[in-house]
């Protein structure tokens, strides 16, 4: 494979009907064990947002604020987004973007954006946003509603929304690659390839994933002493081939939250369970803003 040309592509799809799972799998893996990992109780705080025509994913980190992408709303006349979760779904009556975000420019970071719900959901248990520093070399398990495909094929048009969730490790940030120290990277290691990988060890997880069209604003969780938390937003993939389409070889980019927790807990009075000694609580209306 050749390894000269960097390309990144968009991660929010246009909805169409499908049964089948979200991100990219590895070939040699049954569809079902992805399946089965994401709707472990742990991850049931990923939703699915329908904004528009469009599909993205998300996180509730309060029961009533979820954390998706800002690129998700961008060229949204009117943003309004329904969440869809397995125990129930909420509508937004506010979405806030994180003031560094500059449409289009995802390697800038900044990709935040929180959507405040009309209702809160008190049928899932909200993620616990990550606040340590050791997401380098840290096993993640990423979690979405994007396209689905193997290595082989990268991501198949017409196969979007149903939740499915798989592991990789975080082996670089941003940085490394010239982006935003705020991104953290993940490659799609092939089995029967070394070449393929980028970073770190070539030899793919058991349940190896690569992010897909759909998957933008979806979660990508950490474990530490037995928890798992809330580490990263899922924002682009990053391409060296000149395809970014998924495929063995691709990487994933989130936006590492220990960077920008200060500014959530600036919007959310103790989010994810976190004592906050002060926190203003922004008045709900129906709107963007930039914060």
């Amino acid at each position: 494979m050749t390894k000269d040309k960097t390309t990144i592509t968009l991660l929010l799809l246009a909805a169409v009907a499908s049964t089948a799972q979200a991100g990219i799998r590895r070939h040699d893996r049954d569809d079902a064990l992805y399946q089965a990992l994401a709707n472990e109780p742990q991850f049931d705080a990923t939703a699915r947002l329908q904004i528009g025509a469009s599909t993205c994913s998300g996180t509730l980190i309060n029961n009533e604020w979820i954390l998706t992408a800002a690129h998700c709303f961008d060229n949204q006349a009117d943003p309004f987004a329904v969440a869809i979760f397995g125990g129930g779904f909420g509508v937004s009556d506010e979405i806030i973007i994180h003031k560094d975000w500059t449409p289009g420019q995802f390697t800038l970071g900044g990709d935040l954006a929180l959507i405040h719900l009309s209702t809160p959901i008190t049928t899932v248990t909200p993620a616990t946003l990550y606040t340590g520093s050791n997401e380098l070399g840290a096993l993640g398990t990423g979690v979405g509603y994007g396209r689905s495909g193997t290595g082989n094929t990268g991501d198949i048009p017409g196969t979007i929304g149903t939740k499915r969730a798989g592991t990789n490790f975080i082996d670089v940030l941003g940085s490394a690659r010239g982006f935003h120290e705020s991104i953290l990277l993940t490659d799609f290691d092939n089995p029967l390839r070394e070449s393929d990988s980028t970073y770190g060890s070539p030899i793919p997880t058991d349940l190896e994933y690569q992010v897909a069209p759909g998957d933008s604003g979806g979660s990508l969780f950490i474990q530490e002493d037995g928890q798992f938390y809330l580490a990263g937003v899922t924002s682009f993939i990053n391409s060296i081939d000149g395809n970014p389409d998924g495929d063995y070889g691709d990487m994933s980019a989130y936006t590492r939250l220990s960077d920008y927790n200060a500014w959530i807990n600036s919007i959310i009075p103790a989010p994810s369970g976190l004592l906050i000694l002060s926190a203003g609580m922004v008045t709900a209306a129906r709107r963007r803003r930039l914060s």
